[in-house]
């Protein structure tokens, strides 16, 4: 048994927080906070993503169809698939990412 506490997650290089919280084998998981106004730019991965809202209310871009996404959610991400995040309130938004590298649903 391993137990990571976000603080001593490794960060990840991009201008937000965000913090490898596991990777082994075919699963990644990535914490991700998004102060207010912050961003994760359009992209996509050649794997499966899910995404699970923690807490926080947040726009969410998929392709071309942007929808408002709260707290208790999870979002299924294919592989191939336009998608990012924006901040838009006045509170943070915490999300885990959980990146199915190795496996399809």
């Amino acid at each position: 048994m391993e137990i990571i506490t976000l603080e001593a997650a490794s960060k990840v290089p991009v201008p937000f927080d965000a913090r490898i919280m596991h990777n082994s084998g075919p699963v990644e998981v990535i914490h991700i906070l998004l102060r207010p106004g912050e961003t994760v730019p359009l992209h996509d991965n050649p794997f499966d993503v899910l995404f699970y809202v923690l807490e926080g209310r947040g726009e969410l871009t998929i392709e071309d169809e942007v929808q408002q996404v709260g707290g208790d959610s999870l979002i299924d991400i294919r592989t191939g698939t336009l998608r990012g995040w924006k901040n838009t309130g006045t509170e943070p938004v915490r999300l885990l990412v959980i990146k199915m590298t190795g496996t399809k649903f």
